[in-house]
């Protein structure tokens, strides 16, 4: 699993999103909230092949969390990356 080249984590009004960017149209019902641990995981992971395992060390080392939460959470995050179109392979 990769996160997409081309998405870039902006803050607007405090708040850390995403804008898809499609052929050069901005359609503003693309766009991803993130949380304080998704935007954690997304400056680790970014231009870099990973998987639950990869989330998972991520997660452990910036959060005081055991590996059973952290991998619950982690493949929680892949599935919603990926539903939104932020992951390809």
């Amino acid at each position: 699993m990769r996160i997409r080249n081309d998405v870039k984590v902006r803050q607007v009004a405090g708040e850390n999103i995403i804008i898809m960017q499609d052929a050069g149209a901005t359609d503003l019902t693309r766009v991803v909230g993130l949380n304080e641990s998704s935007v954690q995981l997304f400056e680790k992971l970014a231009g870099k092949d990973f998987d639950i395992d990869d989330v998972v060390r991520v997660l452990c080392d910036a959060y005081e969390v055991d590996d059973t939460t952290a991998r619950r959470d982690g493949t929680s995050w892949m599935e919603e990356m990926s539903r939104n179109g932020l992951l390809c392979e």
